[in-house]
Protein backbone atom coordinates (compact mmCIF):
# COMPACT_ATOMS: atom_id res chain seq x y z
CA UNK A 1 0.00 0.00 0.00
CA UNK A 2 2.80 2.45 1.04
CA UNK A 3 4.63 1.41 -2.71
CA UNK A 4 1.46 2.35 -4.24
CA UNK A 5 1.09 5.62 -2.38
CA UNK A 6 4.85 6.66 -2.89
CA UNK A 7 4.60 5.43 -6.73
CA UNK A 8 0.98 7.44 -7.20
CA UNK A 9 2.68 10.66 -5.39
CA UNK A 10 5.87 10.33 -8.05
CA UNK A 11 3.48 10.43 -10.75
CA UNK A 12 2.32 13.23 -9.44
CA UNK A 13 4.96 15.07 -8.75
CA UNK A 14 6.30 14.39 -11.75
CA UNK A 15 3.61 16.11 -14.01
CA UNK A 16 3.08 18.68 -11.43
CA UNK A 17 3.78 21.23 -14.20
CA UNK A 18 1.41 20.31 -16.55
CA UNK A 19 -1.63 19.93 -13.67
CA UNK A 20 -3.37 22.80 -13.35
CA UNK A 21 -6.31 21.33 -10.92
CA UNK A 22 -5.95 18.83 -8.06
CA UNK A 23 -9.27 18.00 -5.61
CA UNK A 24 -9.40 15.19 -3.92
CA UNK A 25 -13.16 13.39 -2.71
CA UNK A 26 -14.61 10.41 -1.98
CA UNK A 27 -15.21 9.56 -5.30
CA UNK A 28 -11.41 9.85 -5.77
CA UNK A 29 -8.76 12.01 -7.01
CA UNK A 30 -9.55 14.62 -9.99
CA UNK A 31 -6.76 15.97 -11.63
CA UNK A 32 -6.93 18.27 -14.70
CA UNK A 33 -3.86 18.97 -16.66
CA UNK A 34 -2.98 22.63 -18.15
CA UNK A 35 -2.64 20.92 -21.76
CA UNK A 36 -6.74 20.14 -21.73
CA UNK A 37 -7.12 23.25 -20.25
CA UNK A 38 -5.12 24.81 -22.66
CA UNK A 39 -6.61 22.72 -25.81
CA UNK A 40 -10.34 23.68 -24.75
CA UNK A 41 -9.40 27.55 -24.35
CA UNK A 42 -8.17 27.37 -27.98
CA UNK A 43 -10.95 25.64 -29.33
CA UNK A 44 -13.67 27.89 -27.41
CA UNK A 45 -11.47 31.03 -28.89
CA UNK A 46 -11.49 29.18 -32.11
CA UNK A 47 -15.35 28.94 -32.50
CA UNK A 48 -15.96 31.95 -31.33
CA UNK A 49 -14.30 32.98 -34.43
CA UNK A 50 -15.51 30.72 -36.88
CA UNK A 51 -18.93 31.85 -35.54
CA UNK A 52 -18.61 35.45 -36.44
CA UNK A 53 -17.14 34.67 -39.72
CA UNK A 54 -20.25 32.39 -40.59
CA UNK A 55 -22.46 35.51 -39.17
CA UNK A 56 -21.07 37.78 -40.73
CA UNK A 57 -21.24 36.15 -44.31
CA UNK A 58 -24.99 34.86 -43.39
CA UNK A 59 -26.29 38.44 -42.83
CA UNK A 60 -23.80 39.61 -45.54
CA UNK A 61 -25.71 37.17 -48.06
CA UNK A 62 -29.65 37.61 -46.18
CA UNK A 63 -28.83 41.59 -47.38
CA UNK A 64 -27.19 40.76 -50.86
CA UNK A 65 -30.05 37.91 -52.13
CA UNK A 66 -32.15 39.27 -54.81
CA UNK A 67 -33.30 42.92 -54.17
CA UNK A 68 -36.60 42.65 -55.07
CA UNK A 69 -38.48 39.35 -53.87
CA UNK A 70 -36.93 36.85 -51.73
CA UNK A 71 -36.47 37.60 -47.91
CA UNK A 72 -39.47 40.38 -46.56
CA UNK A 73 -38.03 42.84 -44.22
CA UNK A 74 -39.13 41.04 -41.34
CA UNK A 75 -37.59 37.57 -42.34
CA UNK A 76 -34.74 39.38 -42.07
CA UNK A 77 -34.35 41.21 -39.29
CA UNK A 78 -35.80 37.58 -37.58
CA UNK A 79 -32.99 36.44 -39.05
CA UNK A 80 -30.40 39.19 -38.01
CA UNK A 81 -32.12 38.50 -34.20
CA UNK A 82 -31.29 34.87 -34.24
CA UNK A 83 -27.83 35.36 -35.34
CA UNK A 84 -27.01 37.76 -32.79
CA UNK A 85 -28.80 35.67 -29.86
CA UNK A 86 -26.59 33.47 -30.59
CA UNK A 87 -23.27 35.53 -30.96
CA UNK A 88 -24.18 37.07 -27.29
CA UNK A 89 -24.61 33.40 -26.07
CA UNK A 90 -21.22 32.44 -27.27
CA UNK A 91 -20.29 35.83 -25.38
CA UNK A 92 -18.57 37.55 -28.87
CA UNK A 93 -16.93 41.16 -27.91
CA UNK A 94 -19.12 43.94 -28.90
CA UNK A 95 -16.88 44.78 -31.19
CA UNK A 96 -16.59 41.86 -32.74
CA UNK A 97 -20.82 42.05 -33.15
CA UNK A 98 -20.13 45.39 -35.18
CA UNK A 99 -17.56 43.72 -37.11
CA UNK A 100 -20.51 41.08 -37.83
CA UNK A 101 -23.03 43.92 -38.57
CA UNK A 102 -20.76 46.37 -40.53
CA UNK A 103 -22.17 44.90 -44.51
CA UNK A 104 -25.73 44.79 -43.09
CA UNK A 105 -25.95 48.36 -42.38
CA UNK A 106 -23.88 49.13 -45.18
CA UNK A 107 -26.48 48.07 -47.38
CA UNK A 108 -29.30 49.04 -45.73
CA UNK A 109 -27.36 52.72 -45.97
CA UNK A 110 -27.17 52.11 -50.02
CA UNK A 111 -30.99 50.95 -49.99
CA UNK A 112 -31.62 54.74 -48.10
CA UNK A 113 -29.45 56.71 -50.72
CA UNK A 114 -30.79 54.46 -53.89
CA UNK A 115 -34.73 54.76 -53.36
CA UNK A 116 -34.12 58.97 -52.09
CA UNK A 117 -32.68 58.90 -55.16
CA UNK A 118 -36.07 57.36 -57.12
CA UNK A 119 -34.52 54.26 -57.34
CA UNK A 120 -34.34 53.27 -60.98
CA UNK A 121 -36.09 55.94 -62.56
CA UNK A 122 -34.65 59.18 -63.97
CA UNK A 123 -35.48 62.21 -62.37
CA UNK A 124 -38.21 63.78 -63.98
CA UNK A 125 -37.65 66.64 -66.83
CA UNK A 126 -33.82 66.47 -65.49
CA UNK A 127 -31.58 68.97 -67.25
CA UNK A 128 -28.60 67.04 -69.11
CA UNK A 129 -26.21 68.77 -66.29
CA UNK A 130 -28.89 67.43 -63.61
CA UNK A 131 -28.82 63.95 -64.68
CA UNK A 132 -24.70 63.32 -65.36
CA UNK A 133 -24.58 64.35 -61.60
CA UNK A 134 -27.52 62.20 -60.47
CA UNK A 135 -26.10 59.11 -62.63
CA UNK A 136 -22.61 60.27 -60.89
CA UNK A 137 -23.98 60.03 -57.66
CA UNK A 138 -25.25 56.17 -58.24
CA UNK A 139 -22.08 54.62 -60.21
CA UNK A 140 -20.55 53.36 -57.01
CA UNK A 141 -22.56 50.79 -56.48
CA UNK A 142 -22.75 49.38 -52.75
CA UNK A 143 -19.09 50.07 -52.89
CA UNK A 144 -19.29 54.02 -53.20
CA UNK A 145 -22.66 55.60 -52.51
CA UNK A 146 -24.22 59.43 -51.34
CA UNK A 147 -24.24 60.78 -48.05
CA UNK A 148 -27.24 62.26 -46.56
CA UNK A 149 -25.64 65.47 -46.44
CA UNK A 150 -24.72 64.83 -50.19
CA UNK A 151 -28.31 63.89 -50.89
CA UNK A 152 -29.54 66.59 -49.40
CA UNK A 153 -27.12 69.10 -51.15
CA UNK A 154 -28.03 67.64 -54.98
CA UNK A 155 -31.44 67.99 -53.59
CA UNK A 156 -32.02 71.48 -52.81
CA UNK A 157 -29.30 72.36 -55.71
CA UNK A 158 -31.57 70.82 -58.06
CA UNK A 159 -35.05 72.15 -56.60
CA UNK A 160 -35.98 68.23 -55.97
CA UNK A 161 -36.07 69.12 -52.19
CA UNK A 162 -39.76 68.21 -50.56
CA UNK A 163 -41.19 67.84 -47.28
CA UNK A 164 -41.18 63.94 -47.29
CA UNK A 165 -38.11 63.53 -49.02
CA UNK A 166 -36.92 66.05 -46.01
CA UNK A 167 -38.21 63.44 -43.88
CA UNK A 168 -36.57 60.44 -45.89
CA UNK A 169 -32.94 62.30 -45.52
CA UNK A 170 -33.21 62.84 -42.20
CA UNK A 171 -34.68 59.13 -41.56
CA UNK A 172 -31.18 57.70 -43.20
CA UNK A 173 -29.09 59.98 -41.37
CA UNK A 174 -30.81 58.35 -38.21
CA UNK A 175 -29.94 55.11 -39.31
CA UNK A 176 -26.02 56.05 -40.06
CA UNK A 177 -25.90 57.41 -36.16
CA UNK A 178 -28.22 55.18 -34.50
CA UNK A 179 -28.32 51.67 -36.66
CA UNK A 180 -31.92 51.16 -36.46
CA UNK A 181 -34.83 52.82 -38.02
CA UNK A 182 -36.73 55.95 -37.44
CA UNK A 183 -39.60 55.05 -39.04
CA UNK A 184 -39.69 51.35 -39.79
CA UNK A 185 -42.93 51.34 -41.72
CA UNK A 186 -41.50 54.07 -43.86
CA UNK A 187 -38.74 52.25 -44.34
CA UNK A 188 -40.78 49.30 -45.38
CA UNK A 189 -42.31 51.42 -48.29
CA UNK A 190 -38.87 52.39 -49.77
CA UNK A 191 -39.61 50.91 -53.28
CA UNK A 192 -42.68 53.17 -53.23
CA UNK A 193 -41.32 56.70 -52.53
CA UNK A 194 -40.75 57.30 -56.20
CA UNK A 195 -39.19 58.93 -58.93
CA UNK A 196 -37.75 62.37 -58.31
CA UNK A 197 -39.70 65.26 -58.93
CA UNK A 198 -39.03 69.22 -58.98
CA UNK A 199 -40.72 70.33 -55.83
Amino acid sequence: MVSTIGFVTLIFVANLDRISEFKASRDGIEARTREVVARAESAVSELQLLAVQVAELSLSLVKRQGRWGGYSDEEEEAIRKSVIAVLSKLKIPNSEMESVLKEWHRIVEFDYSHHILGGSSIPNNAAPEVLSEWKAMREGGIAKFPSPQEIMSFLVKNDYLTHELDELVKDYRFYCVNRFHKRPEVWQQRRDWGQLRKS
